[in-house]
């Protein structure tokens, strides 16, 4: 399971992750509302209302939708990294990792959860901890401009400029309009110069 994988396995719920993605949420929470009261059984539906949820920054709501999804389908890691991102928006740290642990677990290629572990420890000032998680996830899956940023971010914090400008620059080779990464390069174009001296 990869980046790409987050399509549901029912192609009848495309037009409430359709709408999820163009930011269309009240139509995405009303098309999975609708689907939720005929089929509660499906975890999709309920990962479309913790998405919507998630999005809104409503991370109670994201928490019990997702789990919710869990519950239906614990063997998708997806449910677990969708776990550890809202535990981790949540204030817990270690119950995001858990959950990144798992979904690792279950998928020991699913880059997504790495790149989120590694902001975890980040985020709880472990910065060099974190530089081998994201260099796991690029050498699942070096197309990610997010994960080139992250670890730029985290390279920045370290004092390493040199080296985080050489990862914005990676992020951008890969999506140039990666606004982050621009203003990050930005910000240290003349700190990077006065370091090079």
């Amino acid at each position: 399971m990869q980046w790409n994988d987050w399509p549901p396995s029912d192609p009848n719920l495309m037009p409430g992750y359709e709408a999820w993605r163009e930011g269309r949420l009240n139509d995405a929470q009303a098309f999975f509302e609708g689907q939720a009261s005929m089929r509660p059984d499906c975890d999709d539906i309920w990962r479309g209302l913790g998405n919507v949820a998630w999005v809104r920054h409503d991370f109670r709501n994201a928490l019990t939708h997702f789990s919710t999804a869990l519950r239906l389908a614990p063997w998708n890691p997806m449910h677990w990294g969708n776990m550890g991102l809202v535990r981790r928006d949540l204030g817990e740290p270690e119950a995001a990792i858990a959950a990144f642990c798992v979904a690792l677990g279950l998928d020991a290629e699913y880059a997504p959860a790495l790149n989120e572990w590694a902001n975890v420890l980040f985020d709880t000032g472990k910065h060099e901890q974190a530089l081998p998680l994201y260099d796991a996830a690029l050498a699942i899956d070096d197309t990610r401009a997010v994960v080139y940023h992250n670890k730029g971010v985290c390279l920045r914090y370290l004092g390493r400029l040199p080296e985080a400008v050489e990862y914005f620059e990676a992020a951008l080779a890969r999506d140039p309009h990666y606004h982050y990464s621009l203003e990050e390069l930005r910000r240290l174009s003349g700190c990077v110069a006065i370091a090079g001296r």
